[in-house]
């Protein structure tokens, strides 16, 4: 069962259609399957070209400074197949087309070396970008190994177990009905934390991590991820998912407005006072998320003075997790799970 939203069909369609013309193809030559499969790979790229034009058109939008960046062109799912976006069907289509390939290669080699060499192509295409991407995690691990030393706090060079603490998107909306609720799209996660470090501040628990997040609907997300900062402080009991933003501050009249997502919006009523907004305005916190017992913020930015700017992000959550409703024990969300790096 799969939900199409506007235009989202068309991957499914040329994809369709390519099959017709391989089987078209192949009928007209007697059977001559090695050609259609070469004609194919043509055609594959072509489709997959026109498909990811069409995304450009349709699932492009310019965001007013929301994350992630100021002013950015964003990807978008306006138009997609269940949770996939059009854009995000780019790698299959550069899929089918290793696929064609490896069979027209089947006229002069063994089936099981086709193969072999379609695995390889695959595994570097999700493998190149990692190893891109070594020299950043190594510096970000070997400088914020001696600033943890230096300040007496725990420190780990890797702790794959985050990955699986914090989502990084926005929240995903209510599915409505069967088919929506099949195909809801994965959420983005911090990829191979590294360089985590963890103390206390002002008698509050918190965690640094650095990872890579894949860009929101990026057609290839393996390559198009950016190297981000996580910093969380750490409550005593677990609360349900809110995250709370301010809009763009240079719009006129948008000082104390606020953008709030959860699916408990009488949390969110309680959460979000008039105090919570006056803290995150002298903090300058701009967004902020609660996940379980963790409050944190993510910097998405590598300035030279790293280190000073994750202590500052921990200092403003700091400021506003002692500014937040100190009765917030109703809404206490199971167990609060264990810190994700002892101090």
């Amino acid at each position: 069962m799969v939900a199409y939203t506007g235009l989202g069909c068309l991957p499914i369609v040329l994809l369709g259609a390519l099959m017709g013309i391989w089987f078209a193809i192949t009928d007209a030559r007697d059977g001559d399957w090695a050609t259609a499969c070469l004609a194919a790979v043509a055609i594959t790229l072509a489709f997959g070209l026109v498909n990811l034009m069409a995304a450009l058109s349709l699932n492009r939008a310019r965001t007013p400074g929301r994350l992630p960046g100021r002013g950015a062109t964003v990807w978008t799912p306006r138009h997609r197949t269940g949770g996939t976006p059009l854009q995000c069907f780019s790698p299959h289509f550069l899929a089918v087309a290793g696929l064609f390939g490896a069979g027209w290669t089947l006229q002069w080699v063994h089936w099981s070396v086709a193969a072999a060499g379609y695995g390889a192509l695959t595994v570097l295409y999700h493998g190149v970008p990692g190893l891109a991407r070594r020299p950043a995690r190594a510096a970000a691990v070997g400088e914020r190994g001696r600033y943890a030393r230096a300040h007496g706090w725990a420190f780990r060079e890797r702790l794959p177990s985050l990955a699986r603490r914090w989502t990084l998107d926005p929240l995903q909306p209510v599915a409505m009905d069967e088919a929506a609720l099949m195909n809801v799209p994965s959420r983005a996660v911090l990829r191979d934390p590294f360089a985590v470090m963890s103390g206390t501040h002002e008698g509050v628990s918190f965690t640094v991590a650095d990872g890579f997040v894949s860009e929101p609907f990026a057609p290839f997300r393996a390559w198009q991820q950016h190297h981000v900062t996580v910093c969380a402080v750490h409550l005593t009991i677990g609360l349900p998912f809110v995250r709370v933003a301010l809009p763009d501050r240079d719009v006129p009249h948008s000082r104390h407005t606020v953008e709030v997502e959860t699916l408990r919006p009488d949390f969110a009523e309680a959460l979000v006072t008039e105090e919570t907004i006056e803290a995150m305005l002298a903090a300058e916190l701009t967004e902020w998320s609660i996940q379980g017992r963790d409050v944190f913020t993510v910097l998405r930015e590598q300035p030279a003075d790293h280190d000073l700017e994750v202590v500052h992000a921990i200092e403003q959550l700091t400021a506003l997790v002692a500014a937040l409703p100190a009765d917030l024990a109703p809404w206490a969300d199971g167990t609060a799970p264990d810190l994700p790096l002892r101090p």
